[in-house]
C-alpha cells in the first residue's frame, strides 16, 4: 500500500492526513472523504481507515483528513464551526485536485454525518464533481441549537468544548438549499436504526438534490450511526465501491 501522512494548509494553519494511492503510474480518480462531528480521518472504529484502503484496492486514490481543530490537527476544537470546515474541505479538495496521480476530472467527495452537511455547503464552490456518497448525513443544522437558543459560553459535548461561534452561525446554514444546482450522482447511505442521526435527515436530500443526474437513497437493515457491526460495515463500503467504480470512476 502507497499511504502517505502529510499535511495540508488551511486558513492559515495545518490540517493532518493520509493519501493512499493504488499501484501503477497513470491518473486515477479520486475520493475526498470528511469525517463527522468531534471525528477524526480514522473514524469510529478505523471506517475511514478501512473505506479509503478498499477504494485503493479498486483503483482509486483516497484523502481522508482531519479538519483543524480535530484528531491531529492544529487548532482547537472550540473554535470549531461548520463553515470553518467548509473551507477546510475546499482547501483538502484542491490539495487533492493537484496531485501528480490524480485525474482531477473524476474526483468524488465522501461525507459521513457532519461531514455530509459539509459536503453539501462546499458543493457551490467545489467546482467539477463527479459523483456524491454521503453515508448518515445531517441535513439540519439546527439540531444542535440548545432549546434556550445560542448559549453565551463554551458547551461541553462528551468532552469537546464547543464553541458560542459554532451555535451562531447554525440558523443561516442551509445545505439542502446548497446542492439544488449540482448535476452529478448521489448515493446516500443511512442505517435503519441510527439513534443519532435519523434516517429522515438523510431522506431529506432525496428532494434537495433537484438537479442531479441520478440519485438513490438506501437504508442499510439494522446499521447505527456509526454502522458498528462488521457485516453493516461491510455493506457500506461494499455499496460504495460499487457506486464509486460505476459513477466516480
Amino acid at each position: 500500500m502507497d499511504e502517505q501522512l502529510l499535511w495540508i494548509p488551511s486558513r492559515g494553519k495545518r490540517m493532518a492526513a493520509v493519501l493512499h494511492l493504488p499501484e501503477g503510474r497513470g491518473r486515477v480518480p479520486a475520493v475526498l472523504m470528511c469525517h463527522g462531528f468531534t471525528g477524526h480521518k480514522a473514524e469510529s472504529h478505523r471506517l475511514f481507515v478501512h473505506a479509503a484502503r478498499r477504494f485503493e484496492q479498486e483503483g482509486f486514490a483516497a484523502l481522508r483528513f482531519d479538519f483543524l481543530g480535530s484528531g491531529d490537527s492544529e487548532g482547537l476544537f472550540e473554535e470549531m464551526t461548520i463553515r470553518g470546515e467548509v473551507e477546510d474541505a475546499l482547501n483538502a479538495l484542491s490539495f487533492l485536485r493537484e496531485q501528480p496521480r490524480v485525474d482531477a476530472s473524476r474526483i468524488a467527495m465522501l461525507g459521513f454525518s457532519l461531514g455530509g452537511c459539509v459536503v453539501a455547503l462546499a458543493l457551490p464552490r467545489a467546482g467539477t464533481v463527479k459523483t456524491l456518497v454521503l453515508w448518515a448525513p445531517v441535513s439540519n443544522p439546527m439540531r444542535w441549537m440548545p432549546p434556550t437558543g445560542v448559549p453565551d459560553k463554551p458547551q461541553n459535548r462528551g468532552g469537546f468544548m464547543v464553541g458560542v461561534n459554532f451555535f451562531r452561525e447554525l440558523p443561516e446554514l442551509k445545505p439542502l438549499e446548497s446542492v439544488r444546482s449540482y448535476k452529478g450522482s448521489v448515493l446516500v447511505l443511512h442505517g435503519s436504526a441510527d439513534q443519532a442521526v435519523s434516517p429522515d435527515e438523510g431522506r431529506a436530500y432525496e428532494r434537495a438534490f433537484t438537479s442531479a443526474a441520478r440519485f438513490e437513497f438506501r437504508l442499510i437493515d439494522g446499521a447505527d450511526h456509526t454502522f458498528t457491526q462488521p457485516e453493516t460495515e461491510r455493506m457500506l463500503i461494499n455499496q460504495t465501491t460499487e457506486w464509486l467504480k460505476g459513477y466516480g470512476g
